[in-house]
């Protein structure tokens, strides 16, 4: 019994860094649910969305003003084309990971 229990508590302490362990979900799910033509890229009529989407969700009307998003368009498109393609959005989502303080998403 006492070594079922020693199982079952290690298993218990282990889940905790496992989940540490794992990369971040949904990134890959959520630009894909935002590329509406499949095209894999973001164009300016996705990225208004998706800001509209952020700013009912955090309740902040500004998020989804034109210069928010022409601002993340510029700062996003890394070769220039008008538009975010999954690894242009993961280049600016890294920097901003590491540079979050210990404990804050």
């Amino acid at each position: 019994m006492q070594k079922a229990i020693w199982i079952f508590a290690s298993f218990g302490l282990a889940l905790p860094v496992a989940a540490a362990a794992q990369p971040p979900q949904g990134g890959g799910r959520m630009f894909e649910r935002m590329d509406a033509n499949g095209d894999g890229k973001l164009d300016k009529a996705e990225i208004t969305k998706m800001m509209e989407m952020r700013a009912e969700r955090r309740g902040d009307a500004t998020l989804k003003s034109p210069e928010k998003i022409d601002a993340f368009i510029k700062r996003t498109d890394a070769n220039g084309d008008g538009a975010v393609d999954k690894a242009e959005l993961e280049a600016t989502r890294k920097p901003r990971a590491e540079a979050a303080p210990e404990g804050q998403p």
